[in-house]
C-alpha cells in the first residue's frame, strides 16, 4: 500500500472507534493489523457498529427470524466477504479485547460461542503487537472446542484455513527437490492438466499456462527469501476456489512488473480452472524452486522443452555439451553486453552468467545479479522459450535480465508489434552475440519482409531481395546488432559456408566479418530434430556498413 492509501485507512478506522481508551490502543491498531494481512475494511465490524453475539438460544432465534435481539457486542468481527457483513451466517470469527487476563478471555470466548454456530474461531488478545500473545478457541467439526496459546502474527489471514492444526508455510518449511522429484512433479502437472483442465485443450497453450505458473511460483520463493518469516503466497487456501482466487490476484500484479514478458492479452490470464489452479499450487507449493542448481532445473524442464520443440518446426534443443563449449570459445569478459536474438530457453544466456561466475570467482550473488541485469539481453518470439528463460534466469540469481518477446528479424515489425524492443535493443549496441537461430530450407522469411527490414544478406547478386533461409537472416542481424570489433558466436549448417550454392553468402561476409574459430558438431547432437550437418561457428566483426535500399 502507498502511503495515501494507508491514511485513508488510519482516517477510516478512527472514525469508526468508539471515543475510549481501549478502542484507541486496541481495537484500532488490530483492526489495521487485520487490514495489512489482506483483510479488507469493509468485512469487519467494529467499534460504533459492533456486533451483537445472541445471548440465549431464545434470542438466537429472533436473530435467525430476523427480529431485534438481546446480545453481547464482540470487539472485532471478521465476515468471510464484504457482501456478507453483518449477516450471522457468514461469520468467520470473533477477536475480544475486553477481558483483562486470558482466562478471563477465554471464558467469554467460549460463551459467544454459543451463540455464534457458524463462527469458526474466537481470539483473545489485548495487545495488537504482532509477537504479543493471544488465546485461540476453535471449533471443531464436531462442534467441541480447542484452545491454543498463539501470538496475534496467527490471527488468519484471507483464505487461510481456519483449523487448529494449519500451518502458515514459510521459507523454511520449503524444500528444494532434486531433480527426479522436481521432473516429476512437472510432468504430473502436465498430466493433470491435459487430462483434467476443461478450459485449455491446445498443447501449446496448456504448455504457457504452466510456464506461467511455474513463473509464479519462483516469484513467491523470491518474495519468501527476503521476508522469510512471512508467509508465501503460493500456498494452499481453504478451498480450491480461494486458493485460485488468490492466485490469479497474485498473477495480475505480477505480470505488471514483466511487460516485456507478458505482451498480450493472452499472456495477462490464468485460464485454467480453478481445480486445476488449486492443483497446480498442491504439487509445487512445498517446492523450494529458487534454490535449485542449474543442472537440476535444467533437466526437470527438459519436459516441457521437449513438448515446446515438437510444437514448433526448426526450433531445436541445443545440447548443453554444444553450449558450454560455445560459451568458452567466445571468452566473456566483464564488459561485453551479450545477446541471443532467437533465445529459446535461454541455454546461452544462463550459460554466459555461469562462465562469467567462473572466471570471476569472487563476485557476490548480488554483483552477479546487477551484471546479469544489464549485460545479458535476449529475444524469443515464442512465448513458451521465452517464459522459461525467464524462469531459468531467476533461478540463475537474475529475475530481471533484458529478456523479450519478440522478432529479431522482421525489424520493421517493431514498431507495431513489439514497441517494447525499441531502446534496449539497438543495432550496435552489442559485444557478443550468441544463438542457435532455427534454420532449414522449408524456414524462410519473404523478400518482401527482408527488404523492409534492410536485410542486404538476401539480396540477389546485390540487386534483388529474395525469399531466404531465416538462419542466415539471423547472421545479418548478429552483424547488424554488434558494435565493430564484437563477435558473433553461431549454430548454422556446414552448407552455408562451403556449398557453391551459397556463394553469395560467403561474398557477403567477407566485408564484414573475419572467421576466428570454427567448432565441429557432431551430427549426433540434433539427432531427433535436424540431419543437416551444423558447426559453431565464431566471426569478428571488422567493420560497420552503411544500410542501403
Amino acid at each position: 500500500m502507498d502511503n495515501n492509501t494507508i491514511d485513508d485507512i488510519d482516517k477510516a478506522i478512527l472514525s469508526k472507534l468508539k471515543d475510549t481508551k481501549e478502542q484507541k490502543i486496541v481495537v484500532g491498531p488490530m483492526v489495521k493489523h487485520l487490514v495489512s494481512t489482506g483483510w479488507a475494511l469493509d468485512q469487519i465490524m467494529f467499534g460504533r457498529e459492533e456486533w451483537l453475539v445472541p445471548k440465549t438460544p431464545s434470542e438466537q432465534t429472533k436473530r435467525e427470524q430476523g427480529r431485534k435481539y438481546a446480545g453481547f457486542p464482540v470487539d472485532i468481527t471478521v465476515f468471510d466477504d464484504p457482501n456478507h457483513l453483518g449477516d450471522w451466517r457468514h461469520v468467520l470469527f470473533l477477536i475480544e479485547c475486553k477481558q483483562p487476563t486470558i482466562e478471563a478471555g477465554l471464558s467469554q470466548l467460549e460463551s459467544y460461542f454459543v451463540g455464534e454456530p457458524h463462527a469458526r474461531l474466537g481470539v483473545w488478545a489485548n495487545n495488537p503487537d504482532s509477537a504479543a500473545p493471544a488465546a485461540f478457541v476453535y471449533r471443531r467439526k464436531n462442534g467441541s472446542m480447542q484452545v491454543l496459546r498463539k501470538s496475534v502474527h496467527s490471527i488468519p489471514r484471507p483464505g487461510e484455513v481456519i483449523q487448529p492444526d494449519a500451518h502458515r508455510m514459510t521459507l523454511n518449511d520449503l524444500i528444494p527437490p532434486s531433480a527426479d522429484v522436481f521432473q516429476k512433479t512437472i510432468s504430473d502437472i502436465l498430466d493433470k492438466v491435459v487430462i483434467e483442465d476443461p478450459n485449455v485443450t491446445r498443447r501449446e497453450e496448456q504448455l504457457d499456462q504452466i510456464c506461467n505458473i511455474l513463473l509464479l511460483k519462483l516469484e513467491s520463493d523470491k518474495q519468501a527469501k527476503a521476508n522469510p518469516d512471512e508467509p508465501v503466497f503460493f500456498q494452499p487456501m481453504e478451498s480450491p476456489n480461494r486458493t485460485a482466487k488468490a492466485i490469479r490476484e497474485r498473477y495480475t500484479r505480477f505480470v505488471q512488473l514483466y511487460p516485456d514478458t507478458f505482451t498480450t492479452e493472452q499472456d495477462k490470464t490464468l485460464k485454467f480452472s480453478d481445480d486445476t489452479l488449486a492443483s497446480c499450487v498442491d504439487l509445487l507449493c512445498g517446492l523450494r524452486i529458487i534454490d535449485l542448481g542449474l543442472s537440476t532445473v535444467s533437466l526437470a524442464f527438459q519436459v516441457l522443452r521437449s513438448e515446446a520443440l515438437k510444437q514448433n518446426e526448426g526450433q531445436y534443443f541445443t545440447p548443453h555439451a554444444v553450449i558450454e563449449a560455445g560459451v568458452r570459445l567466445m571468452q566473456i569478459q566483464w564488459d561485453d553486453i551479450i545477446i541471443d536474438p532467437a533465445c529459446g530457453t535461454g541455454g546461452f544466456l544462463v550459460e554466459c552468467l555461469t562462465e562469467l561466475k567462473r572466471r570471476y570467482s569472487n563476485i557476490t550473488p548480488t554483483e552477479l545479479s546487477r551484471w546479469a541485469q544489464t549485460h545479458i539481453h535476449g529475444i524469443e518470439k515464442d512465448a513458451i522459450g521465452l517464459k522459461l528463460t525467464k524462469a531459468i534466469m531467476q533461478i540463475a540469481g537474475d529475475g530481471s535480465a533484458h529478456c523479450a518477446r519478440g522478432d529479431s528479424v522482421r525489424i520493421h515489425k517493431w514498431s507495431t508489434d513489439f514497441p517494447h524492443l525499441a531502446g534496449s535493443f539497438n543495432n550496435g549496441r552489442f559485444t557478443v552475440v550468441i544463438t542457435n537461430p532455427p534454420f532449414g530450407e522449408n524456414l524462410k522469411v519473404s523478400a518482401n519482409d527482408s527488404r523492409l527490414s534492410r536485410l542486404e544478406i538476401a539480396k540477389d547478386g546485390n540487386k534483388h531481395y529474395q525469399d531466404l533461409e531465416i538462419g542466415l537472416l539471423f547472421l545479418q542481424r548478429a552483424y547488424d546488432l554488434l558494435d565493430v570489433g564484437g563477435r558473433v558466436g553461431i549454430v548454422l549448417p556446414e552448407t552455408y559456408f562451403f556449398s557453391p550454392t551459397y556463394k553469395f553468402v560467403q561474398e557477403w561476409m567477407k566485408s564484414r566479418f573475419k572467421p576466428k574459430v570454427v567448432l565441429n558438431v557432431p551430427m549426433e547432437a540434433f539427432q531427433g530434430f535436424c540431419r543437416a550437418k551444423t558447426n559453431f561457428y565464431v566471426f569478428e566483426k571488422i567493420k560497420v556498413e552503411e544500410n542501403k535500399e
